[in-house]
């Protein structure tokens, strides 16, 4: 599978149009998403990941195999930004959920150690609201016991039967094959 960077984005018109799917990757910024787009592609230095949060203010596009794109969209819910920048941000946000027909699966990623947050239950809402399919990723695992992980696994399962529920750890890859299965299958749905 051979991932490329293609571009970076400030707004939707400067997306790629055509059939190709969209698969987009949303969370709280620091939640590890570049981190876990360098796993998936089994590069690092795909993505650029930041110690600081709030670093990915682009919407960043990865090609897959010429046959669809991975989209990197702005964390959000980090305060050490401008009020008008953070508009900024949830704007071109709700607009590409809402506007780009060539989405087709959303993961919201989140912090295994902070769990399901408000932050990521309104934006669970907002996707549930525009009818886009979503699936969780339960990120950054390996800072969880055994248990405790399985444990958040199930109760977000309970809590969200509609959606698919998935781990994963960049540290040992995880999940990984999992994340490729869903895309696969979300791509073959939607042609």
């Amino acid at each position: 599978m051979i991932v490329t960077f293609l571009k970076s984005a400030t707004k939707l018109t400067e997306l790629p149009r055509g059939k190709k799917p969209h698969i987009a990757f949303v969370g709280r910024s620091n939640v590890g998403k570049s981190t876990l787009l360098n796993d998936l592609a089994g590069k690092k230095g795909l993505a650029y990941v930041s110690s600081m949060p709030g670093r990915t203010q682009l919407i960043n596009i990865f090609e897959v195999d010429h046959r669809f794109y991975l989209v990197d969209l702005p964390g959000y819910g980090y305060a050490k930004i401008s009020h008008d920048k953070k508009q900024d941000f949830i704007r071109l946000l709700r607009t590409y959920l809402s506007e780009t027909e060539e989405l087709v699966l959303v993961f919201l990623v989140i912090d295994a150690r902070q769990g399901l947050t408000e932050l990521d239950q309104n934006m669970l809402a907002q996707l549930e609201g525009v009818e886009i399919p979503c699936a969780i990723i339960v990120n950054k695992m390996d800072k969880l016991s055994r248990s405790v992980g399985l444990a958040l696994l199930k109760k977000i399962s309970i809590e969200f039967p509609k959606h698919i529920v998935l781990s994963h750890s960049s540290v040992s890859g995880k999940g990984n094959g999992e994340i490729w299965e869903t895309i696969e299958k979300s791509i073959r749905k939607g042609e």
